[in-house]
């Protein structure tokens, strides 16, 4: 039975298969990505040492006091409530945006309601990427490759609850938005290739959407080995020239990166100026980070349009908008990007062309022994 008989499943087991094709000086890895969010970096107490934002508790109490309740009458509000503020509360609280003097929903119209000005990052570290952001008090120090670094979005969001999360870990919003769309919506793909891709020297880094949702394994964790068959369209198709050295995978700066995904996850991923920091683990997988300059608003629609439990969307969205540090619009001045990192893993799995042609292999010998454990 050959592959294009078998696009009506969803994935395909992987068995032993003979390539003749592949030169016998060079290499192509595969990879399916199995986890992607926004890059976190977890030291609460120096990034956000006012403790401002709280979590649920304390975005009720400033839903409310909004909504014209004293601090004391708040307080006294949610201490009685035992799940939730009650209907009339909270259909008050959702509709307190004013549009043309009517009542409106605020996650639909979070410019009509006031910035409640969140606590955003102060602290020295997070993951990211020179861009060439020109304003020396945005910059960051990355944690591992110590350079100066532009993560605009991280200062955004960083104090809310949510992003209060380490790898394996995803924060809140984005785990439950991936943990939904990732058994029905297409996955992508990572083929990686190069003469030797256990030394230095150049490589060739492809990104493309792939025609069937990743399977998962007995433990609800992406699954390793399987086969992918890749989606011959161009939307998704990414094509990066880069190199490894010392042990890092690197991309050549002043790319562009744009791929399909799907709602309630991010609409999609499009990074402008892209960069990527990449190794491969001793088990197999490839670990690392996607930066660059991405729409803010395309960021936000995440959390306003599902609101996420104890996530002050509102204040995410004003956040993201002030701290946007890229692109301008000609006729408001409002950079429209913002820059942003994200952390991925990828997968190793076989991909294959829509014929059947295998066109990527994982290294077999890095099989880990303790897949289920993970």
């Amino acid at each position: 039975m050959n592959l294009a008989k078998l696009l009506t499943r969803t994935a395909l087991v992987a068995v032993p298969l003979c390539l003749s094709s592949a030169p016998s000086m060079a290499e192509t890895r595969g990879y399916v990505i199995g986890w992607f969010s926004t890059a976190t970096y977890n030291d609460f107490h120096a990034n956000c040492p006012q403790d401002k934002n709280g979590g649920g508790l304390k975005l009720k109490y400033r839903n409310l006091m909004e909504i014209g309740y004293s601090e004391a009458e708040a307080k006294s509000i949610v201490d009685k409530s035992v799940v939730n503020l009650g209907d009339d509360i909270n259909k008050r609280i959702n509709t307190r945006a004013r549009v043309n003097g009517k009542p409106a929903n605020v996650a639909n119209y979070p410019e009509a309601v006031a910035d409640p000005n969140i606590e955003t990052v102060s602290g020295r570290y997070a993951f990211g990427f020179n861009l060439g952001g020109k304003n020396a008090s945005n910059k960051f120090e990355d944690p591992d490759s110590h350079d100066k670094i532009d993560n605009q979005l991280w200062r955004a969001v960083g104090c809310t609850e949510s992003f209060r999360a380490t790898p394996p870990e995803q924060p809140y919003p984005e785990e439950l938005s991936w943990a939904t769309l990732v058994d029905s919506a297409p996955g992508w793909s990572i083929m990686v290739s190069g003469d030797n891709l256990d030394k230095d020297g150049p490589v060739t880094i492809t990104l493309d959407r792939l025609l069937q949702h990743v399977e998962r394994d007995a433990n609800g964790k992406v699954m390793w080995y399987a086969t992918y068959v890749v989606d011959p369209s161009p939307r998704s198709h990414n094509v990066f020239k880069g190199k490894i050295e010392d042990g890092w995978m690197t991309i050549d700066e002043g790319s562009n990166l744009f791929m399909l995904a799907e709602h309630p996850f991010y609409l999609d991923i499009g990074l402008r100026n892209a960069h990527m920091r990449l190794r491969n683990e001793a088990d197999g997988r490839l670990t690392g980070y996607w930066g660059g300059y991405t729409d803010w608003q395309k960021f936000a629609y995440m959390y306003t349009s599902r609101p996420a439990n104890g996530a002050d969307y509102i204040g995410l969205y004003h956040s993201l908008k002030k701290m946007a540090d890229a692109d301008p619009d000609p006729k408001t001045g409002q950079n429209r990007e913002i820059s942003a990192t994200f952390r991925m893993e990828g997968m190793p799995a076989y991909l294959a062309s829509l014929d059947g042609k295998i066109v990527a292999t994982p290294v077999r010998d890095k099989q880990p022994s303790t897949v289920a454990a993970k």
